[in-house]
């Protein structure tokens, strides 16, 4: 469908759903969440809410009580949400998104489910090293994902930037160790391409003892094997590998 159409049909769903209150509600395993819908891509995040990566939903379902949790790459906030729903006082969920139309979104939805207690969203890149730099978006659309930040990475990205913004990146490190932030003890890592940097800027982060479980999305088989190296030198093990998050690589580690 040509960009043209596309911005019509946005516009359509976005008059319609804004007579609904600017939201869908969905049922995810028995939570019910409700998500912001202003496009296309939002609607189908919403409408796929619970197919799309099962095994994501099941690792969060895993998670002890008095627990904090890292949502690195949340986009629009639907693997923040829905531990918040589901263990409401018992998590504590910082969510980390750069790109400013999801993150607005992403702040939205916190709104909408009323999780303000819950979830803590910042408009941050996760990265191997700290300080300012780029995001290159390449599609500047709400529910986007394939942003690159510190560089324009052409082969994850499938096209050019359409938008470049200024962002602040910030490791893991750091943001436990000079920013006070507390040791999470469940990380999810979706960054579309800077795994491997966002992994060795935490070295000190994934030592630590409280840090129980890892997911992690991975593309190349080199970037699974250097992944795997580099977690099994911090104390973890492969627990499982999957590829039902809709055909994506999607290793889950454990604390050996």
């Amino acid at each position: 469908m040509s960009s043209f159409f596309m911005n019509i049909l946005s516009g359509f769903l976005a008059a319609l759903y804004g007579m609904k209150g600017g939201y869908a509600n969905v049922n995810v395993k028995g939570q019910f969440i409700r998500i912001a819908v202003d496009n296309v891509r939002t609607l189908q995040r919403a409408k796929t809410y619970s197919i799309k990566e099962p095994d994501t939903l099941d690792w969060l379902d895993s998670f002890e009580p008095n627990s904090v949790f890292f949502d690195l790459g949340a986009n629009i906030g639907q693997y923040s949400l829905y531990p918040a729903k589901k263990f409401g006082d018992a998590i504590q969920v910082y969510a980390f998104e750069p790109q400013c139309i999801n993150y607005y979104l992403l702040n939205k939805n916190v709104y909408l489910n009323k999780l303000e207690k819950n979830i803590t969203a910042y408009g941050v890149a996760i990265s191997g090293v700290s300080g300012f730099s780029k995001l290159y978006i390449p599609k500047f659309i709400a529910g986007g994902n394939r942003s690159q930040f510190g560089k324009e990475d052409l082969k994850t990205m499938k096209r050019p930037a359409s938008h470049i913004q200024g962002m602040f990146g910030v490791t893991l490190d750091d943001l436990c160790d000079k920013w006070g932030l507390p040791c999470p003890n469940y990380i999810k890592i979706d960054v579309d391409g800077i795994e491997i940097p966002i992994i060795k800027g935490a070295e000190n982060t994934l030592r630590k003892p409280d840090v129980r479980s890892v997911i992690v999305e991975l593309g190349t088989s080199e970037e699974q094997e250097e992944a795997v190296r580099l977690l099994e030198q911090a104390g973890f093990k492969v627990k499982f590998k999957t590829t039902r998050n809709w055909g994506e690589t999607c290793f889950i580690f454990e604390r050996a």
